[in-house]
């Protein structure tokens, strides 16, 4: 594979010897804390798989960031403002480390809620990650977030059941990392006529949500995440003296000074396939 940029503002990602084939336009808004830690994970979602992508990432304007990393965004993310004229084939809005707070006190949220009705008629499709899936939820819906203690941490397994496109070649028995203080009710989503719960979980909520008519897809996890987001999440709260627990089925033997048992990359980038060819 290749990775440039095209223009400041605008990446190129082509797999080897796929350059003559048709490119899929992707904007990604992008609201972790570290910018190039999330791009990093992304496009290593992205790698091994046959699309071409463009990728332009965007920024919320209305966010109060640390001055340092105003300007890598000022130079090499775009706003609303100057992308409202363009369309894409997908839209992909990460998490955020605000589920906490209530929807109305994100400092970014009347913004969020601008890109949702802009992507109407200029996205083809959606995908939702983390506190994006819940706050889309919210917003389109009216479904409400519920706080757990402690905090959903750690690899769960999931099922894949029954026949749906986004779950093609997953396994039965699928892993996912998650990392959030919320959660959903699975009762709420079914209460949606214009949504599928595609996969539930006892013990997180649920996970993997569309649109019946696929337009939108929520994921409430993270399949992203590298090797080492949650040890690293792990001792930066244990450092700040905050509350928390050790991942769960994460380390080798729940032993923290041991290896990561990596079991997720594999069906998130499967996840992320079956999502892009929806888009084909």
């Amino acid at each position: 594979m290749s990775v440039k940029y095209e223009s400041s503002k605008r990446l190129v990602f082509n797999q080897l010897g796929t350059s003559t084939q048709q490119t899929t336009d992707l904007v990604v808004l992008n609201l972790m804390p570290n910018k190039l830690e999330t791009e990093g994970q992304l496009l290593d979602l992205f790698a091994g798989l046959p699309e071409n992508l463009t990728l332009t990432f965007l920024y919320p304007q209305t966010h109060h960031f640390k001055s340092h990393v105003l300007p890598y965004l000022q130079t090499s993310y775009a706003t609303l403002p100057e992308i409202a004229d363009n369309t894409y084939d997908g839209l992909i809005i990460t998490g955020a480390p605000v589920e906490t707070l209530p929807y109305a006190e994100v400092d970014y949220w009347q913004e969020f809620t601008e890109i949702l009705a802009w992507a109407q008629d200029h996205v083809r499709q959606n995908l939702f990650i983390c506190w994006a899936a819940q706050a889309a939820l919210y917003a389109q819906y009216g479904i409400e977030k519920y706080a757990v203690s402690p905090k959903v941490f750690g690899i769960f397994e999931h099922r894949a059941v029954g026949a749906d496109p986004l779950l093609n070649h997953l396994p039965h028995h699928f892993y996912m990392p998650h990392s959030r203080h919320t959660t959903l009710q699975s009762q709420d989503i079914a209460a949606q006529s214009d949504l599928k719960l595609l996969v539930d979980d006892i013990n997180v909520g649920p996970v993997l949500v569309q649109s019946r008519d696929r337009r939108q897809t929520f994921i409430t996890g993270h399949p992203e995440y590298a090797r080492n987001t949650l040890a690293h999440e792990y001792q930066r709260d244990l450092a700040s003296g905050i509350p928390i627990t050790l991942p769960e089925n994460y380390f080798y033997g729940n032993d923290a000074n041991a290896q990561v048992l990596e079991r997720w990359h594999s069906s998130g980038q499967q996840i992320i396939a079956n999502w892009l060819q929806q888009l084909n």
